[in-house]
């Protein structure tokens, strides 16, 4: 996944001005774990009219592959460029031990045998 291929959808509702504050991406990686990208506000603190702006600020939060509904993030970052998100994207996507890929097991076969007579004795 990188930056670019992101899908933004409008994020942040204000009551007051009946309007969306900002944008939000959300990417699950290979291994479960879940990135939240979502775009901060401008230094003027108006609203960004897209997600990727020249100069769009980010915050970035990630979540474990086991996350329940209300779980807390792994890490947040802010102040991101679109540079550091590729790079946090990148990142999720390489945590190790995590991975939810499935196996089969081949099916086994079980051979049962006689256990061996007593050995004799010695006197």
């Amino acid at each position: 996944m990188t930056f670019s291929e992101l899908t933004w959808n409008p994020d942040q509702w204000n009551e007051e001005l009946e309007a969306h504050m900002g944008w939000q991406a959300q990417y699950v990686a290979p291994n479960d774990c879940l990135l939240v990208v979502n775009t901060q506000l401008n230094a003027d603190l108006s609203a960004p009219q897209s997600a990727t702006e020249n100069g769009q600020m980010y915050s970035c939060a990630v979540y474990s592959w086991d996350r329940e509904e209300d779980s807390e993030p792994l890490s947040i970052e802010s102040d991101c460029g679109d540079d550091r998100v590729q790079t946090i994207i990148s990142e999720v996507e390489a945590l190790q031990g995590e991975t939810t890929t499935t196996t089969t097991a081949a099916p086994t076969t079980t051979t049962t045998t006689a256990a061996p007579a007593p050995a004799p004795q010695w006197d």
